[in-house]
């Protein structure tokens, strides 16, 4: 007979052998080793032991393990009250993983209601995640992947519902080149680019879900008058990090601007930023937008982005 308990420290190794069981069986070159566990999710200073619980079976094997909790809120400078996720659920593959995944997804779901939450996504929250950011499949910034139809399976039979379709894009930096045309030109007429390291310790959410990744901010500035006009974030985990690939940039898209010379100055910092991060010799740069979002993936589009990944944000609400 099975049963369900909380995360102990002597789990961590059995944790990453489900883990990659279960991504082997979904077709997911997704990781996570013991020492990723230890340096960037357990020591997350919000995590909490009970809200990664793990199934048993009747001779003592952990099976599965379901990792729930609440997330970012709107601002992005706090832990919701109302708003939670499931971060991840992995099931060794077997005859029983549907019954398993079914035990694991209930307990979350009672738990979580039973602290004051109103809704529930998976897997992850997007840019609300709290955990497996650059490590989780599509950065767990992308709910449920397309080709993980397990997964999907497992979320509609406990309620939740597919609210959100995202999309995956990447661009290879040794072949890039900024577009280069009238409107290009203009726009690095009148604009300039700043460059900082950001530890954004001004948002305590932010700088501890990224605690584990070196973050870049890149400023538009207008010449006349002198003004802030733009801000790209860009990040990637620490090259000390083992088990990670620090060579692969992940930029935050924010809204296109309305005006068309708003647009080009706001190209023209997207493509500057990648040119300098051509220069640091990173290899990849990944977005993850809302497969809606025209007027990004526009964007995306003219700068030779890819697209190489579909997946599904699900969210249940709790009546």
């Amino acid at each position: 007979m099975r049963s369900i308990r909380s995360f102990l420290n002597t789990d961590t190794p059995a944790l990453a052998k489900i883990w990659n069981s279960h991504h082997q069986s979904v077709q997911s070159l997704a990781a996570c080793p013991v020492s990723v566990w230890d340096s960037c999710i357990l020591s997350k200073p919000f995590f909490r032991a009970d809200e990664l619980c793990v199934a048993i079976d009747d001779l003592g094997h952990l099976v599965g393990f379901v990792h729930f909790g609440f997330i970012g809120d709107p601002s992005l400078q706090t832990i919701s009250q109302s708003d939670a996720a499931i971060h991840k659920i992995c099931i060794v593959p077997g005859p029983g993983e549907d019954q398993v995944a079914s035990e694991l997804i209930a307990h979350a779901l009672d738990q979580l209601q039973r602290r004051g939450a109103i809704s529930a996504r998976a897997i992850g929250a997007g840019d609300r995640s709290a955990y497996y950011l650059g490590i989780g499949d599509g950065d767990n910034l992308m709910g449920v992947l397309a080709k993980d139809t397990k997964t999907q399976r497992w979320l509609t039979a406990a309620g939740f519902a597919p609210v959100r379709p995202t999309e995956c894009w990447e661009l290879e930096l040794l072949s890039f080149r900024p577009p280069m045309d009238r409107l290009q030109i203009q726009a690095r007429r009148t604009c300039t680019i700043g460059r900082m390291l950001d530890e954004d310790y001004e948002h305590w959410w932010t700088s501890t879900v990224l605690g584990h990744c070196e973050q870049i901010r890149f400023h538009l500035m207008l010449r006349n008058p002198a003004s802030l006009s733009g801000l790209l974030t860009c990040w990637f985990p620490e090259p000390s990090l083992v088990g990670v690939d620090s060579s692969i940039v992940r930029i935050l898209l924010p809204d296109a601007p309305e005006s068309e010379e708003s647009r080009e100055q706001f190209v023209y910092l997207v493509a500057e930023s990648l040119r300098q991060l051509q220069q640091d010799r990173k290899r990849l740069v990944r977005a993850v937008v809302s497969a809606d979002q025209q007027q990004s993936i526009t964007l995306l589009q003219r700068l030779g982005f890819r697209s190489v990944e579909h997946g599904l944000l699900f969210e249940k609400r709790f009546s």
